[in-house]
């Protein structure tokens, strides 16, 4: 089976990139879960932000949290008019999914501290490809309360 496909990528979808936004999203709160951590919200407007940026590392080959423009995590999102108070940010490149996407995460001491960050309390997704189908995974963790 394996040797009947034309590719090693499947060829990435509008459906696909949902898709895979959301097993990262449920993966990662699985994780925080089995660790005795609370469940993230769901936040699209950061979920925009996330995906704005996977879409900007695919279009412009490059993979890096400071994007060509100079811009953090921090700074892209506060120019999508996000608050917030404590924020975060994981990227993955080329995994075949986002199963593979977050135990490369996990297996990452920086990218798993934000994972079981207990101060964060929302994540967005983004997901895009390239051109060859390679899958770019963004994700935004972020608090807008300060917490005592």
């Amino acid at each position: 089976m394996e040797a009947s496909r034309a590719a090693l990528y499947s060829a990435g979808s509008e459906d696909l990139k949902k898709g895979f936004e959301y097993q990262l999203f449920d993966l990662t709160n699985a994780t925080r879960v089995n660790h005795g951590l609370s469940v993230l919200e769901w936040n699209e407007e950061v979920r925009e932000t996330a995906r704005k940026h996977s879409t900007d590392m695919a279009e412009n080959q490059y993979f890096n949290h400071t994007n060509l423009q100079g811009q953090s995590p921090f700074d892209r999102m506060e120019e999508d008019n996000i608050s917030f108070t404590t924020a975060g940010e994981n990227l993955a490149y080329g995994q075949l999914s986002s199963i593979f996407a977050h135990q490369g995460l996990t297996n990452s001491e920086g990218h798993r501290e934000n994972i079981l960050q207990d101060r964060f309390a929302e994540l967005g997704v983004g997901v895009d490809f390239n051109n060859d189908n390679q899958p770019f995974y963004t994700e935004n963790f972020l608090t807008n309360q300060w917490l005592y």
